[in-house]
């Protein structure tokens, strides 16, 4: 899996930081695809591919109450859309045999059955409230 890592740590820290990183060497098991910095600073991006969460424990564990880590699933745009498009195809295959439900109903039946019970309900709560209306 493709992840992204957004690295921050506050400033009174960054020696501290740049020390351990100088020092530091990924686990087996992390491919670093690419790292880049803030140059406003306090702040690193990182993009690797891992199969194991405990492998990407082990890469942040140096870091823990050090740096905060946010970390993301990412993919290649392009990769993305071809993916977006088949899944939307096949909701498309999935909702046409979802339009008739297992009552055998259709979709429209059931959208009239619930508007002709919110009708109902609206003609209950106003006999209720004019029941409940104060005539002196």
């Amino acid at each position: 899996m493709l992840l992204m890592d957004i690295i921050t740590w506050e400033p009174k820290d960054s020696l501290k930081v740049a020390e351990l990183y100088a020092n530091y060497e990924y686990p087996k098991g992390i491919k670093i695809i690419d790292e880049w910095t803030d140059l406003t600073g306090y702040r690193t991006f990182i993009i690797y591919e891992t199969d194991d969460e405990k492998t990407y424990a082990s890469s942040v564990f140096p870091f823990m109450g050090l740096c905060r880590f946010e970390t993301f699933p990412v993919m290649k745009l392009d990769k993305f859309m071809q993916l977006a498009q088949k899944l939307a195809e096949k909701a498309g295959e999935e909702k046409s045999g979802a339009e008739q439900g297992e009552d055998g109903k259709t979709s429209e039946e059931i959208f009239q059955q619930i508007e002709n019970l919110e009708k109902r309900i609206e003609r209950l709560e106003h006999h209720s409230f004019v029941q409940q209306e104060d005539v002196t």
